[in-house]
């Protein structure tokens, strides 16, 4: 088995990955909520441009901005005006069926039908298999939510 060193496993990483990824810069310019449904929509403020010359939505940040989602709207869903502790996202499935580029207003769509709730006790609430739309479509999938309470 033959052994890589850092300059040998860096020349085949992406760039993003070793330098940019923590460089990155998102924010939510909108978010709406109604009962089962949340949007967001999200805004690249920075980046590192790729070797390719163009900007790519990584899985890496889809999954934070969906976590995002979940914390928002679990946290709507049961009135808390702030987190009573940590959400955490249970599992996450996701399809990524073609890129995302834009850099403004990308939309994540989270929706959460009645059944997929389900409160455990009086300090926590579990969201199963929400469903999960990222730009219209490109990236797809469904993700699981714990919420406390208090």
């Amino acid at each position: 088995m033959q052994q890589l060193n850092t300059q040998q496993q860096q020349a085949l990483m992406s760039d993003y990955l070793q330098t940019g990824w923590k460089q990155e810069v998102m924010e939510f310019s909108s978010v709406q909520l109604e009962s089962g449904y949340i949007k967001g929509l999200i805004d690249v403020k920075h980046f590192q441009m790729p070797g390719d010359g163009e900007f790519h939505f990584s899985a890496q940040s889809a999954m934070i901005w969906i976590s995002q989602l979940g914390i928002i709207y679990g946290c709507w869903d049961n009135q808390l005006a702030t987190k009573a502790g940590e959400v955490y996202l249970r599992d996450i499935d996701l399809k990524f069926k073609r890129t995302i580029n834009k850099t403004e207003q990308v939309s994540f769509e989270g929706y959460f039908p009645k059944q997929c709730k389900k409160k455990l006790s009086d300090d926590l609430v579990y969201y199963k298999n929400a469903k999960i739309i990222v730009e219209s479509g490109a990236f797809i999938g469904r993700a699981s939510f714990m919420v406390p309470l208090k």
